[in-house]
């Protein structure tokens, strides 16, 4: 646990650097030297700034111990399931996120499995890229309970099984605002976690979606 603090800490650093590199290398500020963009920053100027998304999450379960999971093959295994996220901006550079998991693949072929229900919590450091995109690291914590088919044509083997552990990734969000200034706050997003790490499996995987940002409140006057 004491790792993933200092792995929070140091991506946090390393995403402020990173915003403050990209907006000096980027130019665009004004004349008191503000580093506002004609073309507009990610930051909606609302007080409060929240976002909400959704994005499919095509996931492999790689099992390397067998009799943890009921003893079925020490293989591979397939899944996907849609991820629904809120998450509030603590600060430009860090946010917090809430993730609730809703299945979209059943554990009846061999080779697949399940994902019943998926929790997680998360720490997100972001990094704006000279007004373009963001690339943001969350880390954190996740739950969630998988079927696992492991039959590999040989009989109904279905096993259940519960995961939690330290999660983690990396994932670019592009605002379509940057097309066109005039349209909603909505990005696409994509990128790649890992949900589960210990020394009976591995679960990670990719996932492309959608995210809508918002806020609410006049910002305090600096």
């Amino acid at each position: 646990m004491k790792k993933a603090w200092a792995l929070i800490l140091l991506t946090a650093t390393a995403s402020v650097h990173a915003q403050g590199l990209m907006k000096s290398v980027g130019g665009g500020g004004d004349s008191n030297g503000s580093g506002s963009s004609e073309a507009g920053s990610f930051e909606d100027d609302k007080k409060y700034q929240f976002y909400v998304g959704a994005d499919l999450q095509n996931t492999k379960l790689s099992v390397s111990n067998s009799s943890s999971f009921g003893g079925i093959d020490s293989s591979s295994y397939d899944s996907k399931f849609w991820d629904i996220r809120a998450g509030y901006r603590l600060f430009k550079a860090i946010g917090i996120e809430a993730h609730y998991g809703v299945p979209d693949q059943d554990a009846d072929t061999p080779g697949r499995y399940k994902k019943r229900n998926y929790y997680g919590a998360f720490v997100v450091p972001t990094a704006n890229v000279f007004d373009l995109f963001e690339i943001a690291f969350p880390i954190g914590y996740t739950n969630s309970s998988i079927t696992v088919d492991g039959s590999n044509g040989s009989g109904n083997t279905q096993v259940d099984k519960h995961l939690n552990s330290i999660g983690y990734g990396a994932n670019l969000e592009v605002p379509v605002r940057v097309f066109w200034r005039a349209l909603p706050d909505v990005r696409l997003t994509g990128g790649g976690m890992v949900y589960y790490q210990r020394s009976d499996a591995r679960e990670y995987g990719f996932h492309f979606g959608l995210r809508y940002d918002f806020g609410f409140g006049t910002p305090t006057a600096n």
